[in-house]
């Protein structure tokens, strides 16, 4: 049973592809599939008969990831991410093919702004990890080849989103800038 499901919206791209395909190797317990015509009832239904916590539903702008949402099983937008950018993961080192076996935690930057920390702690909760403050990845360092999940504030108000390999820390991505974070709440945007 898949912990989260990831797919794209009903226009994409390759390169909307391959992030999706990215996501799914360093998100362990995820499944990627192929949305084709399925609306939002056809998705929701889909997340609940899978037994996924949620959907990633990744939009298309420019050919680009555009836009990152995450669907409740009932359908219901949990998040919103504005994506700025994402570079995948051969872009950032072309001999991380492997999908990750676990994660660690979710990582925080120390002193990070409230908007970070909601993002933190709604991923650690659909995860099931918690969230650790560090003042850098390398303090996450351990023997375990396990993955770190990772988001730190970086300048113009956005957000880093990226991922560390535990045991050598070299960044094994895909790494995403994101430039608006929308939480939902019962009563809409909080």
């Amino acid at each position: 049973m898949p912990g989260l499901l990831i797919t794209t919206s009903r226009r994409t791209s390759n390169r909307v592809r391959s992030f999706v395909r990215d996501l799914s190797s360093v998100l362990p317990g995820s499944e990627r599939f192929n949305r084709g015509g399925m609306g939002i009832t056809e998705l929701a239904s889909r997340i609940r008969q899978s037994g996924a916590q949620a959907a990633l539903v990744i939009s298309i702008w420019r050919g680009n990831p555009g836009e990152l949402t995450i669907l409740s099983p009932e359908g219901i937008e949990i998040f919103k991410l504005k994506l700025e950018s994402a570079l995948l993961r051969r872009e950032i080192d072309s001999s991380n093919k492997g999908k990750v076996g676990n994660l660690q935690c979710v990582g925080v930057k120390t002193g990070s702004s409230e908007r970070v920390l909601c993002l933190a702690r709604g991923f650690a909760e659909l995860l099931s990890l918690n969230v650790e403050e560090y003042s850098n990845p390398t303090e996450s360092r351990t023997e375990k080849n396990r993955s770190l999940l990772w988001f730190e504030d970086i300048p113009d108000e956005k957000i880093l989103w990226t991922h560390y390999n535990t045991k050598d820390l070299s960044e094994i991505g895909p790494r995403i800038r994101v430039s608006s974070v929308w939480r939902y709440s019962e009563n809409g945007p909080a």
